[in-house]
């Protein structure tokens, strides 16, 4: 398995992102709320994923990215996973940070681990109630 981010997994289109906030589902495990949507885009990966920490919650830039770099950590170890529960559908997924405190690793990666086995198993069983 390859363990790496690279930026084709990255959701970075602006048009993509204004589709995801308007037309996309969303899913609460606190400290994240996670929007996702389904896409038809060609992309070599089968998950474009964002990572967001406003600035309403952080005020200082060392803060958001210190909790971006250890959500990117997070989904970088563990989306192998996703990826298998999956198969071949394509999502866009948005990752945003809910909580006013400075998170630590495991409290990151407890509740993502979540949202992403939610995911899993939601978007598997929606796939198999489409094929019957």
């Amino acid at each position: 398995m390859n363990f790496t981010f690279t930026k084709a997994e990255r959701l970075c289109s602006k048009t993509a992102i204004d589709d995801l906030f308007a037309n996309g589902k969303s899913k609460t495990q606190f400290p994240f709320k996670l929007l996702y949507k389904p896409t038809e885009v060609e992309s070599p990966s089968p998950v474009r994923v964002m990572f967001v920490v406003p600035k309403k919650k952080h005020k200082r830039a060392n803060k958001r990215n210190s909790i971006k770099r250890r959500m990117r950590e997070v989904y970088r170890l563990n989306k192998h996973k996703l990826y298998e529960a999956l198969k071949a559908q394509k999502l866009d997924l948005m990752f945003i940070c809910l909580s006013n405190e400075e998170l630590e690793y495991a409290v990151i990666e407890k509740s993502m681990l979540q949202l992403m086995e939610a995911m899993g198993k939601q978007e598997f069983i929606q796939k198999n109630n489409d094929l019957q």
